[in-house]
């Protein structure tokens, strides 16, 4: 470990997607947010590492329902529950999985890879940091994960939207009235409109954390489109498109995680192209900005796509002041109606919460804040 310093830099930066979270629901999204950052604090406070506490965050935002991430995931085609994620260290060590079935949280598999990238292989074999599919559910057997079945993944909401959208497609008729709803009454809104009543919410959640000494990982889970292909692998699988951690000359550390269309995100590797623009900026929220609107949504494989693309950014920037990092700038920014983030850094009691709300969209919402770093009581 580095060597102490007067300094905690501990601190947890959360997103549960971006897309449209209604007001009604807003409060457990945003809960969910909460709860995700004061369980990874209690982790650093104690000791822990960036990567147990992204790990820890993302965890108990699988674990809420109300997001597309672990349980209560969108379904395959199929009604299978598949699921993405990557975890990532400032060194560029990092750990993904891809379409895993059968893993109520991905993202401890991912910590698994990573860790797993460490041990020497024989034959000089390298030991591998994304598998996907049956050979990702394999590697969870070998390291002792539990394997679930698929049933245990489906949450009522996600049945229902997955029923749903089975009769719009044609294959069978449409849940009654009085079918299979969520217990907290949680609802799912295909796209546009003046519902505000139901949710929307777009793919992936995320967390950047630092932990007492300065080091930074950032991961992503998400439980991808609904109606998707067998295997298909979305963002929150890959580094560089979902989740990207910088050091800069040890001078500036960025991380960044992401949500939004997957298959554009793919495309412009658009979390590794916010991290370089955000690591040799001056102004932070326009560079946040041109990286969306340069970068994202006027890429020509976006502006050309037969769907229209859409992106939320929570991005994390410390800078030294001499040999000791003074603060940390907050950031994100949306192209969709809303997106639900949280922070909390070592002082602080609580978490913030924010629930951003874009009334321009598809123009880009920006929001952040600059927070201190105070010496250890």
């Amino acid at each position: 470990m580095p060597s102490h310093d007067e300094y905690d830099y501990s601190a947890v930066f959360v997103h549960a997607g971006a897309g449209y979270h209604s007001k009604p629901n807003e409060p457990t999204h945003l809960r969910a947010c909460g709860d995700a950052c004061k369980a990874a604090m209690v982790l650093l406070k104690n000791g822990g590492s960036a990567a147990d506490a992204v790990e820890m965050a993302v965890r108990v935002l699988e674990d809420a329902e109300i997001t597309n991430s672990g349980y209560g995931s969108n379904l395959s085609l199929d009604g299978t529950v598949e699921c993405d994620a990557v975890i990532m260290e400032g060194s560029g060590l990092s750990g993904a999985v891809g379409a895993v079935s059968h893993v109520q949280n991905p993202i401890s598999l991912a910590r698994a890879l990573l860790e797993n990238a460490r041990q020497p292989m024989s034959l000089k074999r390298v030991p591998p940091i994304l598998l996907v599919g049956e050979g990702a559910a394999i590697f969870a057997k070998e390291q002792n994960f539990p394997l679930v079945d698929n049933n245990k993944l489906v949450s009522p909401a996600a049945h229902a939207r997955w029923e749903r959208w089975r009769a719009e497609l044609g294959y069978g008729k449409p849940p009654d009235a009085g079918g299979i709803i969520a217990p907290a009454q949680v609802k799912i809104r295909d796209g546009p409109g003046d519902d505000r009543e139901e949710d929307a919410v777009t793919d992936t959640v995320g967390a950047v954390c630092i932990d007492r000494w300065g080091q930074v990982a950032a991961g992503s889970s998400s439980g991808g489109i609904g109606m998707k292909h067998r295997g298909r692998v979305g963002p929150a699988a890959l580094v560089g498109v979902g989740t990207w951690v910088k050091v800069v000359a040890d001078d500036i550390v960025v991380g960044v995680t992401t949500s939004g269309t997957g298959e554009h995100m793919n495309n412009t590797l658009i979390a590794s192209k916010c991290v370089d623009r955000l690591a040799n900026a001056d102004d932070d929220l326009q560079a946040l900005k041109d990286c969306i609107e340069q970068d994202f949504l006027s890429a020509p494989v976006v502006k050309s796509a037969i769907t229209a693309g859409a992106l939320g950014v929570l991005a994390v920037k410390m800078e030294k002041t001499g040999n000791k990092y003074k603060r940390i700038h907050f950031l994100f920014g949306h192209t969709t109606d809303s997106m639900a983030l949280a922070s909390m850094v070592s002082w602080q009691a609580e978490p913030e919460l924010v629930m951003s709300r874009n009334k321009r969209t598809p123009k880009v919402a920006l929001g952040g804040k600059v927070l201190p770093f105070r010496p250890r009581k």
